[in-house]
This record gives structure tokens, sequence and C-alpha cells, in this order.
């Protein structure tokens, strides 16, 4: 489907049927795009749906001279760029994080392992309201930040915060303090 010089104006002025228009044309291939290059499926959408947003608030500086699609696949091509250098400050910061904690696995008791520590951890997590442990996990397994978090559940930031800190209080609660940092180093 071609997008007019008309409908660039209407999406311009803030229309939202013309920008319905666009995301219909071009959102399944964006997200194919996406999916071709980082193999996840939530995370395409993720980065799709980005896209979308950062062209909307964007949509003043749209311009009919311009290729809408490749200001579109501009987009697309920098937010998976963004999204590989984020995983990969990820993994640096917990291979770093890692390296430098002094080994502590002696001193973990026999009690304690760490099929009992992720069990621990689990079953608070079970107990927790439904939409604080959306956040958490969000937070913790797709390694999101607070931000991305409250725009995907349509929070606030500060909403967001409160429920990962509530979160981590709980779970501290549950393990201690010397389980809650192995937690936190060795168990992601």
């Amino acid at each position: 489907m071609q997008i007019t010089n008309l409908q660039i104006e209407e999406i311009q002025a803030g229309k939202i049927k013309a920008f319905e228009i666009l995301f219909k044309a071009f959102y399944p291939r964006v997200k194919s795009f996406a999916l071709g290059m980082i193999k996840n499926p939530y995370e395409a959408e993720e980065i799709a749906q980005n896209v979308f947003l950062k062209v909307w608030t964007n949509r003043e500086k749209l311009k009919s001279t311009y290729s809408l699609s490749s200001y579109i696949f501009t987009i697309v091509h920098n937010e998976v760029y963004d999204f590989f250098r984020e995983k990969h400050y990820q993994l640096g910061y917990q291979q770093n994080i890692r390296s430098n904690i002094p080994n502590l696995q002696y001193e973990i008791d026999s009690e304690y392992n760490i099929k009992e520590i992720k069990a621990i951890v689990n079953r608070t997590l079970k107990e927790m309201p439904p939409q604080r442990r959306t956040i958490f996990k969000m937070s913790r397994e797709q390694f999101l930040s607070n931000e991305e978090i409250a725009q995907a559940l349509g929070l606030s930031k500060r909403t967001v915060e409160k429920h990962i800190g509530l979160a981590l209080a709980t779970i501290k609660k549950n393990l201690g303090d010397f389980l809650f940092w192995l937690f936190l180093f060795f168990i992601q």
C-alpha cells in the first residue's frame, strides 16, 4: 500500500486515521525485518512498536519528499542496533560483576544450594501480585529498562520502580541478606 503525500500531511497534523493506515501498511514488514535480525518474536514486536512510537512522536518532522519506507527502516535499523548494544552492555556488566565478586560458593551452607534458592525465589514470585510479578520478570529476565516496562504496560516509570523495589524487598526477606546477594549476582 502506498502512502500519499496527503496522508503524510495528515499524520503530521496528528490525524490518527492516517497514522493507522501507515501502521497497517508497514507494521508487518517492520516486525518481520526486526525478527529476521534478532530471532526473538517478543523483542521484534517491541522494536516494531518502538519504531511506530518514534514515527508518531516525531511526525512533525515527516516530509512528503522523504522516502517514507527508507525513513521507517532507518528507525528499525537503529532500534535493532540499540537492542544489540544494550544486550552487549548488559552481558559485559554481568560478567564484570561476577568477576569482581569473591568466590562465595564455598561459604554457602550445605542446606542451601542453587536449586533451593531458585525454588524460594520462584515461590516468592508466584505469591506476588500479578502486575508486580510481570514487571519484575520483564526487568530481570527480559532485561528491559524501567522506562521500557512503563511504556509496554502503560504505567508510570515511578510505578515500575516501586514494584521492582517491593519485589526485591520480598525476595530479600524470604532469602535473607547473604542469599539475596547470591541471587542477584549468580542466579539470573
